[in-house]
C-alpha cells in the first residue's frame, strides 16, 4: 500500500512539475542546413533530370529514381511538406559556374555528400529514419556520379 502511494505521488509530481522535471524527454529544436542544402539542390537536379530528353541521359531512370527516394527521406527528416516551395539555401546564378558541365548535378552531389556527413554526426535517430536516409543519400550519390560519367565528354 505504501509503494502504491509512493508511486502516485512520483507520477503527480512529475505531471506538476512538467517538463522542467524531465530534462531528458524535452530536446531542443536542432536546424540541419547541411540536409536542408541537400533537399534544395536535389529537388533542382531532379527537375533538370526530368526535362533532358534521353540522347546522351538515356540511363537517367535509375538517377531520377534514387533522387526521389533521396528526396522523401530528407523531406521525412526534416518535416517538409511542400518539396516544391521549400528554400534550402540562397544560391545566385554565380555559385554554379564553379562546375564546367551539369552545374545542378554536381551542386547537388556536394551537398549531398556533406549532408551524409551531418546525417552520420547526428545523435537523434528521427524516428527511425536515420540509416534509410543515409543509404538513399549513398544510392543517390552513387547514381549521380554515374550519371556524370555517362555524360562528360573525354578530355582530348
Amino acid at each position: 500500500m505504501v509503494r502504491r502511494f509512493h508511486g502516485f505521488a512520483a507520477i503527480a509530481l512529475a505531471i506538476v512539475a512538467g517538463p522542467a522535471a524531465l530534462p531528458a524527454i524535452a530536446q531542443e529544436k536542432v536546424d540541419y542546413p547541411r540536409l536542408r542544402a541537400a533537399l534544395h539542390e536535389l529537388r533542382d537536379a531532379r527537375r533538370t533530370l526530368e526535362g533532358v530528353a534521353a540522347g546522351p541521359f538515356e540511363q537517367k531512370d535509375w538517377a531520377l529514381a534514387s533522387t526521389q527516394d533521396a528526396i522523401n527521406s530528407l523531406k521525412a527528416i526534416l518535416a517538409v511538406n511542400d518539396v516544391k516551395n521549400f528554400r534550402g539555401v540562397d544560391r545566385t546564378p554565380d555559385f554554379y559556374k564553379q562546375y564546367p558541365d551539369h552545374p545542378r548535378l554536381r551542386a547537388a552531389l556536394d551537398d549531398l555528400r556533406e549532408a551524409r556527413d551531418e546525417l552520420r554526426l547526428s545523435k537523434a535517430d528521427f524516428g527511425g529514419q536515420k540509416q534509410k536516409a543515409l543509404d538513399d543519400i549513398d544510392v543517390a550519390v552513387g547514381d549521380i556520379i554515374r550519371l556524370i560519367r555517362l555524360t562528360s565528354k573525354p578530355k582530348p
